[in-house]
């Protein structure tokens, strides 16, 4: 899959303004109004993360999901990286 540059994944932010770069990854922390909502993210989430062969990783903590897409030693974000953010958001959104 191919590697961003530094300007291409700060256009691709542009419109996942909740989401950072780290690096090589993207980053971005989710709250919820009660933990049932956080395991209803996260199955969907997982769906999207298996259709697309690519896994984030991520911690929960009661009403928080921080996630985190990318690997630190690739040395640049993906487009596969951005493909997934988008679906979270999606998901994330058709919660709320």
């Amino acid at each position: 899959m191919s590697s961003l540059t530094l300007e291409q994944t700060a256009l691709q932010l542009d419109g996942l303004p909740a989401w950072q770069q780290d690096g090589s990854s993207l980053v971005r922390t989710y709250e919820f109004n009660d933990f049932a909502s956080v395991v209803a993210f996260l199955v969907k989430a997982s769906f999207y993360a298996q259709e697309l062969e690519h896994y984030p990783e991520w911690q929960n903590h009661y009403t928080t999901v921080n996630v985190r897409i990318g690997k630190i030693e690739r040395g640049a974000v993906r487009h596969r990286d951005v493909q997934l953010a988008k679906r979270l958001e999606a998901a994330f959104e058709s919660q709320n």
